[in-house]
């Protein structure tokens, strides 16, 4: 009975030692930590993707002022000719002075223009500042994120290591027979609990109650006793079935 309770052990240890490995996929700690890198991920593209376009509006910018350049000094050029007496033809005088007019208004434009272009920048630098110091914050909370996830990964490996030398010791003491016995009847139940301990009566997997004759049988040194029911392997609990 000894050998049979020990096996039943083994079994707890295995199906814990199981769900601590599937619980170390997912501890919530490090799921979280993963969730806050993606956020603070998006922040810094976010903040990127803002320097890039004060960088295109600064471009756009220059090329404007450029262009007031050009234009104002061509508008020099012309005034100069308007008024320096030279031009004597009256439809030529015209044709400068609608020229010098136009040039004027392109200028007014681009001009207007620039000023868009700068307001721009200030509202997009003011953007950045405001995200730099929501992604400072965030970096400090993902340190300490990054800190309780990795002590809460190495408390369950330390755990899912105490589970394994814990299993190997009971595998240790446990007969070749009835572990090899244990490893064909967890593979037939796919690797759920096939070791049932019995407590007032019943199995405990299935709950079902068992007839009174299963204690006799249960209490015979070396005889293996499966429930009718669930055909997982008996075995008498400490308190008695």
């Amino acid at each position: 009975m000894e050998q049979l309770r020990l096996l039943w052990e083994l079994q707890e240890v295995e199906q814990e030692k199981n769900k601590k490995e599937l619980d170390l996929q997912n501890i919530p700690s490090v799921l979280q930590y993963r969730e806050k890198v993606k956020e603070v991920e998006l922040l810094e593209k976010k903040v990127q993707q803002k320097e890039k376009e004060i960088l295109d509006e600064k471009k756009a910018q220059r090329i404007k002022e450029m262009d007031v350049a050009k234009i104002s000094a061509l508008l020099k050029e012309l005034n100069q000719k308007l008024y320096n007496g030279k031009i004597g033809n009256v439809k030529e005088l015209e044709s400068m002075e609608k020229k010098v007019h136009s040039l004027g208004k392109d200028r007014e434009l681009q001009e207007d223009e620039i000023i868009v272009h700068m307001e721009t920048v200030e509202n997009l630098e003011s953007e950045i500042s405001s995200l730099q110091k929501q992604l400072q914050e965030e970096k400090k909370t993902l340190q300490k994120m990054k800190t309780k996830a990795r002590e809460d990964r190495q408390n369950a490996q330390k755990e899912l290591e105490e589970l394994s030398i814990c299993r190997d010791e009971l595998t240790a003491k446990i007969e070749e027979g009835l572990l090899q016995k244990y490893r064909e009847l967890s593979k037939r139940s796919g690797g759920g609990r096939c070791i049932s301990l019995v407590e007032n009566g019943f199995c405990g997997i299935c709950n079902v109650s068992l007839p009174s004759s299963f204690k006799a049988r249960l209490m015979t040194p070396g005889q293996l006793v499966y429930c009718e029911n669930c055909a997982s392997l008996l075995v008498l609990s400490s308190a008695g079935a």
